[in-house]
């Protein structure tokens, strides 16, 4: 039978040096707005390369070091819930910071901002049910989007069954854009990702391949002890 594990250190190669988040990726000042990308969907927010390959890279090599996805034949979703581990801590300062503008000036004011993160890892071919995430967590979602290009669905929450797909919206999120959600962009559109092996956006078709995505979110009780969960089964929350 086919091993569908992953084998990362080819990928990626191995580090196991600790990493100085501050050192590593520099000042603090804020992302031009040529970077950012808007649709009509209120309260959706887009911007490209909101990460350089260096920064990205890192974040990975920490993935790969914590054992996030160490099976990762069968392990494909792992959620973090209090203190963030190091490089997500840092994600989450590095928004703030630096992408102040990204979401409402309230929800930047939080403390923290964010306190639960879900990673996901897609195989080519991949995706997950258009969702609207739980009421349990509090306005203002962002994904880091990372290691390849795939296309994201937005759709109005349907008001009759079935949804009528003339109102959806692709968004191709590229490794490195960074894409938030609040007000009704986080509760009134859906927001999902089609199982396909490639994209066609404007003409060209784009090739998928091995996925994954960092969601940061804000729990609506604070969370005392830090736990780390992981699962097989990919789930829209």
């Amino acid at each position: 039978m086919e091993d569908d594990s992953l084998d990362w250190e080819s990928l990626f190669g191995s580090d196991n040096d600790s990493v100085d988040w501050n050192s590593l990726f520099g000042s603090n000042d804020e992302k031009e707005d040529d970077d950012r990308y808007s649709t009509d969907i209120p309260g959706l927010e887009l911007v490209r390369e909101a990460l350089d390959h260096s920064q990205q890279m890192k974040i990975i090599q920490a993935i790969l070091d914590t054992n996030t996805f160490s099976d990762a034949g069968r392990v494909n979703q792992a959620m973090c819930f209090g203190k963030l581990p190091p490089h997500l801590d840092w994600l989450s300062r590095h928004i703030k910071n630096q992408l102040p503008h990204l979401l409402p000036r309230v929800l930047m004011q939080r403390e923290p901002v964010f306190d639960q993160a879900i990673l996901n890892l897609y195989r080519k071919g991949e995706g997950i049910v258009s969702h609207v995430d739980l009421a349990r967590f509090e306005d203002g979602v962002v994904i880091l989007s990372l290691m390849s290009s795939c296309v994201m669905t937005m759709r109005p929450v349907p008001k009759v069954s079935p949804a009528d797909p003339s109102l959806e919206v692709d968004i191709l999120l590229n490794p490195g854009d960074i894409l938030a959600l609040s007000g009704l962009a986080r509760y009134e559109w859906e927001h999902g990702i089609k199982e396909c092996e490639y994209d066609v956006v404007r003409g060209e078709r784009i090739e998928r391949g091995t996925r994954i995505s960092v969601t940061l979110r804000k729990l609506g009780t604070t969370v005392e002890t830090p736990t780390i969960e992981t699962t097989a089964t990919r789930t829209s929350i």
